[in-house]
């Protein structure tokens, strides 16, 4: 069984894989379910490479035979498939294309190239995750506001709208944070701006977050302060960094530990982004 998720949204697609995989984690109490990602630039901080693609798939190939003589329920979340060889590629999506024992759930920014149209045509899921845009996108806002307890006037909406269009990663980090201040009163755009800073571009947090997964020292140091210069807030990068489903299990078990080390007082944000940038 497949599953197709694609477009630039790349906030609500996260939300979307998060919410499959719980589901399917409820329904099998013996879910095997893993991650892949066959971006060839990742990890070695180097020129990309083919090698660690194939490398990928063939954990992939022998991820998706394990467990068949038990009936194992298994469950593959899939990123940049089309970055290695399409012939390889091709032939094991239509290998488990009818599978019921294993689902193929992938995520994508666009949609598949014309030798993987089957990927939407006969998926048992395929939606698209468009960037918001007008009407749409303010309504995006004051539902995501309310779901916080903030109650932000039509101007406030309208300024966070033009700060953060095409950008839900930064808009849904941007109201955790004014979630912070915001008390029962209406907040105003004059409001937003004691709270945030919006006279910078946003740094790239997910190359902080792709250092520290699998890159060396010097450049998790270097993308961690590249963050603090541009005044980054701490709590943002912790709190995207925290939402990704597709981390190792042990990284995620560290990141609720600090999250319990932060709420009793005993370090802070920033702290723990430097501990994980040294560990």
């Amino acid at each position: 069984m497949i599953i197709y998720l694609y477009g630039p949204d790349s906030y609500r697609r996260q939300k979307k894989i998060n919410k499959i995989v719980e589901e399917y984690r409820k329904k099998y109490s013996g879910l095997s379910c893993d991650f892949f990602d066959f971006d060839p630039s990742i990890g070695s901080g180097q020129a990309p490479s083919t090698s660690s693609g194939q490398e990928e798939f063939n954990r992939l190939n022998e991820f998706s035979g394990q467990g068949l003589l038990f009936d194992v329920k298994k469950m593959a979340v899939l990123k940049n498939v089309f970055e290695i060889d399409v012939k390889l590629m091709k032939e094991f999506f239509k290998k488990h294309l009818t599978s019921e024992d294993f689902t193929i759930l992938i995520s994508e920014n666009v949609s598949p190239p014309k030798e993987f149209d089957f990927l939407i045509k006969k998926a048992f899921l395929a939606e698209k995750f468009e960037n918001l845009e007008g009407e749409r996108w303010r309504f995006y806002i004051q539902k995501e506001s309310r779901e916080r307890k903030i109650n932000l006037t039509s101007k406030a909406v309208d300024f966070l709208a033009d700060v953060y269009a095409g950008d839900s990663w930064g808009l849904i980090a941007e109201l955790e944070k004014i979630s912070l201040f915001a008390g029962d009163s209406a907040v105003d755009v004059v409001d937003l701006k004691k709270i945030g800073d919006y006279g910078y571009e946003s740094p790239d947090i997910f190359g902080y977050i792709n250092a520290v997964i699998r890159g060396d020292l010097p450049r998790r140091i270097i993308a961690l302060e590249k963050l603090f210069v541009n005044q980054e807030e701490p709590v943002k990068i912790f709190n995207i960094f925290a939402s990704l489903n597709r981390l190792p299990k042990d990284l995620i078990r560290k990141l609720a530990d600090y999250d319990i080390m932060v709420k009793s007082g005993k370090l802070d944000y920033e702290e723990a982004l430097l501990d994980l940038a040294l560990a």
